[in-house]
Parts: C-alpha cells; structure tokens; sequence
C-alpha cells in the first residue's frame, strides 16, 4: 500500500480503479482514503506463452516458412485477445467486490481500443478518463498526478469559458 501525498486527490468518498496497461503487462491499483493498492498484476509474455505453443512448429520443408509466418501471426492476435479478455475478468472480478463508480486507464492507444472493447456496458460507463500512453514500469504516484493534472485543466477550462454551450448529444 502506498501512501497518496495530501497535495493530490485523496479519493476519500470512493474508490477508484486505476488500470496501466503495455500490450502484455497490465497493473491494477485501488486508489482510495489516500492509499493507492496494488490489486494484481496481469503479465503474458509473448516469449512465455510461445512455450506452450512449442508443439506445432514441426513442418515438412518447403511451405515452412510461409506457415509458420501465419501462425506467428495468428498466435500474437491470439494472445492479445485472450490479454484483453484476462484485463477484462480481473475488472470484472474487482468491481464485483466493492462500489467502484469510476475507472481511469492508461494505456497505448491500440491496447485501450482492445481493453475497452472487452468490458461489459456498465463498466464502459465507468471510464472516466482513459490517457494514451503506457506507464507499467513508472511509480503507480504517477498516475495519480497525470490525473491530478487533467483534472486541473477540465476545471481551468471550465472557468475560462462561463458561456454554456448546448451540449450536443
């Protein structure tokens, strides 16, 4: 557990869900009453995953570079599927244990189209804010600040602009 420094948000009324994300590594944090948790952390490397996969290599010569080619292929598409269906049941399974009304991902943006794809609609709704870039080896504080950040600049922007535009639905 990590502390939350009292100059950034404190999440005291309720948690929220903080998710990082790389294309095989994903980590999930609880910020709440100013401590951030590590909830878990999701890793499937490709190199790991191929191990498993060892048994199909076998080819007589001739198309065997052409198929194995496919295959490679077909098995990184797989694997990043069956990563966003992973990153998907651990949000599942951590919204089911606690009232969490809102979830911040940071992620490249091709990861954050296949992990938002992946959630049921009323966990879509949740994402309050999502931040395209990829922050799985930085301090978890991190994330707090980029939102701390982004927050300022929605309410700067909301003081500089007091017309009420009709919002267009």
């Amino acid at each position: 557990n990590m502390q939350i420094s009292n100059k950034l948000p404190q999440f005291e009324r309720f948690p929220a869900l903080f998710i990082t994300s790389g294309e095989y590594e994903a980590h999930f944090y609880i910020a709440f009453q100013g401590k951030l948790e590590l909830k878990k952390i999701l890793k499937m490397p490709p190199r790991e995953e191929a191990k498993e996969k060892q048994g199909f290599t076998g080819h007589k010569a001739g198309m065997q570079d052409l198929s194995s080619l496919s295959h490679k292929g077909k098995y990184a598409e797989d694997l990043k599927m069956k990563f966003a269906r992973n990153v998907h049941a651990i949000v599942h399974d951590i919204l089911a244990d606690s009232n969490m009304e809102e979830i911040y991902v940071f992620a490249p943006k091709f990861v954050m189209v296949r992990i938002l794809a992946g959630l049921d609609k009323n966990e879509q709704k949740k994402v309050r804010m999502q931040f395209y870039n990829e922050y799985t080896k930085n301090n978890p504080i991190e994330l707090i600040k980029i939102f701390q950040k982004e927050i300022d600049k929605i309410q700067k922007e909301i003081i500089q602009s007091p017309v009420q535009r009709p919002l267009i639905t």
